[in-house]
This record gives structure tokens, C-alpha cells and sequence, in this order.
């Protein structure tokens, strides 16, 4: 069975960080030097992407790699004013969220991939997030998703079978609950304050969280199916008590704590939570199982997959040695040092097939991961995703919901009219 080849204890949930710096200039005696920023990954894996670059400069001998290891808050500002200022840098690990609204102000070179290409080489969503009018603008380079996780051991004292539904994770949860509340344990961990949890159950209900008409995206989060998903997932904790009270407020980080401490008997959780989980308590693992996540009433169990590309920038004067560079970085046998490093897969699906195979992911714990990894959906590739995503709105409606007060109608009502205005700003 495969062992993670590193650990790092911190990870992405829903969106990788970015990378900025300078653009590459060729020096007096012809050498081509190629800035590249890419999100501090913690010091076990510097080493791993330094290889990857050194390994580059080996087989070009006219040119210099300057890396450089970001991170923080500020960095989606940081890009901001990189390409303000005519300064980005030449190659950059953008997260997936944020590629399209640098593609659209024009920051971004076309990639050397076309479409028919991409989509047959890498996760379909993970292209869709790297696309903008028929056009690939960056190599999709890591992928995360989540996937359902379950106690085995209290399942099968309950007498319970791994849900496949989402209407049968409500039962199952009641039995769940029934059964060992008395010990402390919820049948279901739900995270208020994460929307990956319960965002993608929109597509579930067979509902889109927006739609494009022309060049421009509709928010339809005031759909029957929207309110629907919202509302059932809202009443797992207002009227069937199936998780604890405070989870309304839960983040990732909660909800994985929570599970390690055994205060929950199943939840959705991503590969690197998955790590997380095990790292805190080790004596778990061979209590818990994995399966892709149910399917809702609309017959698809989609969800969400974070992740980066890896984007080249317009300013760059060396476009073709990072073009070069780029397709290098995003070759299987040079992701996958990393992704183990951090639980997540590789972007390509030849990547996906390996890791299952003889990596990581072929230990039966991770191998769903591999496998719902190949249904998951992007969100509204609008430029403006971004201010959604960092508005709170989708977070306040659903804790809104699970106050218990709110009408499900007015309140996604108001949800779908600021998601809107934020797709017209």
C-alpha cells in the first residue's frame, strides 16, 4: 500500500493560493531569466518544487529560474498590483477561482493547449476554470474534492449501510443519532460556515447556481431546486438535530476536528481533511471508510473542485521558454511529489490513473477521491466569482437558515439578487 511521500498540516479547501512577482528579462550574455511565484507550500515541500525547477534549468541552459514562495491574505491584492504595474511575473500557480477574472482583464497569455486538448487530458471542471470564450489560458495543475466519510464501526452497529442518496444520509443519520447521541456522537457533521459543503447540492437538486445568457452570468439560486437544497440541508440541524448546535458555525477546520474527535458518525470531507483527520487520530483508520458522495434528486452527486492552473502572463518577455516552463511543471511525474505532499491529486487525469494505481490514492481510503474527482462541476466562470465567494452571502443565507427563523423563499430570494449584482459590478 502506498504511503504519503510528506505531510504538511495545512491545506486548501476551496481555493489554492496565488502566485506574483516580475516579469522575466534576458541578460547581457543571452540568458532568460523567468520569475515564478508559487504558494508556499511549507518548508518538507519547497524542496520538491525547487527540484522540479532545477531539473528544468538543467535541460535550458539559457535559462534562470527565480522562484519565489508566497502566501498570506494579501495576495490576490498582490497580483492586483503586479499586473498594474506592468510587473507580474512570468509564470504563476493561480488558484482556480481567480483565473478567470485575470484572463478577462487581459493579464493572462493564451496557453499552448486548446480545448479539444485539455479536456481530454485533464479534470473537465478544472478546464472550465482555465477557459474563457473557447480559449485555455492555463495548464490545470492540482485538483481537490470531497467525497463522503464514514464511521464503518458505528455504521454496522447501527445496522446502517453506507448511504446513496442524500435521502438515505438523513435516514442513516437518525439511526446514527438514535444509536450513540447518548455517547456524545452526531449522526452528521455540518459545516455552516462552509459553502463547498453545501453549495454543489444545488447541482444535486438538479439546479445551476447561475446561468449565462450572452456575455453575461444569471444568478439562479432562487430556483425551486436551489431552495430546495438549501432548505434540506438547513433542516438536517433546525428540525432533525442530526448534528451538533454549534455547527452552524463550523468551518472546515471544525468539522474536521470534530470528526477526529469522534463527535460525528459521517460528513463530506476532502482528501487533505481525510489526512488531517488521520493525523490527529491515527487510531481511526481503520474505523473509517470513504465512498463517493450520494446522489441527489436529480440523479448526479457533482460537487465542487478547487485547485490551480498554471497561468503565464502577457508582460512576460519570455513568453515561449515559460510556455516551456509551464508544461514542464504540469507533467504527472512533477505534480504528484507535491499533491501527495499536500493530500490532493494531480490536475491531469493520467496523473489521477497513476496515483490510483500505485500512488497515494491507491490505498482503498483514498482511491474515491480519484473517482468523484471525475464528477465535479466549476462554479460560474465569472469574473467577478471572487467578490461572491468573499462577500459572506452564500455562508449568511444558509446560517440564516439554520437559525431557524428565516423563510427559505425571501431569504435565497435576496441570496440570487446579490449574487446578481455582484456578476453586473
Amino acid at each position: 500500500m502506498a504511503r504519503w511521500k510528506l505531510g504538511i498540516a495545512a491545506a486548501m479547501v476551496g481555493v489554492m493560493g496565488a502566485v506574483v512577482g516580475c516579469s522575466g528579462d534576458s541578460g547581457s550574455s543571452g540568458e532568460s531569466t523567468l520569475d515564478v511565484w508559487f504558494n508556499d507550500p511549507g518548508t518538507e515541500l519547497q524542496p520538491v518544487i525547487q527540484k522540479v525547477m532545477s531539473d528544468f534549468e538543467s535541460t535550458h541552459d539559457n535559462v534562470k529560474i527565480n522562484l519565489r514562495f508566497v502566501g498570506g491574505a494579501d495576495t490576490h491584492q498582490q497580483y492586483l498590483t503586479a499586473v498594474a504595474g506592468g510587473a507580474p511575473p512570468c509564470v504563476a500557480q493561480m488558484g482556480n477561482t481567480w483565473t478567470p477574472e485575470f484572463a478577462s482583464m487581459g493579464a493572462l497569455a493564451e496557453a499552448d493547449l486548446k480545448l479539444d486538448e485539455a479536456k481530454q487530458r485533464f479534470v473537465g471542471s478544472m478546464v472550465d476554470s482555465a477557459t474563457m470564450d473557447g480559449k485555455v489560458y492555463g495548464y490545470p495543475y492540482n485538483v481537490g474534492n470531497r467525497a463522503f466519510v464514514y464511521r464503518k464501526d458505528l455504521l454496522d452497529t447501527s445496522g446502517v449501510q453506507v448511504p446513496k442518496t442524500w435521502d438515505e444520509v438523513a435516514v442513516a443519520a437518525r439511526k446514527l443519532s438514535a444509536d450513540h447521541g447518548a455517547d456524545g456522537i452526531a449522526g452528521f457533521g455540518l459545516m455552516g460556515g462552509d459553502v463547498w459543503q453545501y453549495l454543489p447540492l444545488v447541482w444535486n437538486w438538479g439546479g445551476e447556481i447561475a446561468v449565462k445568457e450572452g456575455d453575461t452570468w444569471r444568478a439562479t439560486m432562487d430556483s425551486p431546486q436551489a431552495k430546495a437544497a438549501f432548505d434540506w440541508y438547513a433542516k438536517l440541524l433546525t428540525v432533525d438535530k442530526l448534528s451538533p448546535p454549534d455547527s452552524a458555525n463550523w468551518v472546515a477546520a471544525d468539522g474536521t476536528k470534530a470528526f477526529a474527535l469522534g463527535k460525528v458518525a459521517m460528513g463530506i470531507y476532502a482528501s487533505f481533511q481525510l489526512k488531517s483527520i488521520l493525523a490527529q487520530a491515527p487510531g481511526l483508520k481503520d474505523k473509517i471508510g470513504v465512498s463517493e458522495l450520494p446522489t441527489g434528486p436529480a440523479g448526479n452527486n457533482d460537487t465542487f473542485a478547487g485547485g490551480s492552473n498554471l497561468v503565464v502572463f502577457n508582460d512576460c518577455e519570455n513568453i515561449e521558454n515559460a510556455r516551456a516552463l509551464v508544461r514542464h511543471m504540469a507533467e504527472p511525474s512533477n505534480v504528484i511529489g507535491y499533491t501527495q505532499g499536500i493530500g490532493m491529486l494531480p490536475a491531469s487525469l493520467a496523473g489521477i490513473e497513476e496515483e490510483q494505481t500505485s500512488g497515494a490514492f491507491a490505498d482503498p481510503l483514498f482511491k474515491p477521491f480519484g473517482d468523484q474527482a471525475r464528477h465535479t462541476r466549476y462554479v460560474p466562470a465569472d469574473p467577478s466569482w471572487g467578490k461572491v465567494e468573499g462577500s459572506g452571502a452564500i455562508i449568511n443565507a444558509m446560517q440564516a437558515l439554520m437559525g431557524g427563523k428565516a423563510d427559505v423563499d425571501s431569504t435565497m430570494d435576496k441570496l440570487n439578487a446579490e449574487i446578481t449584482e455582484a456578476f453586473r459590478k
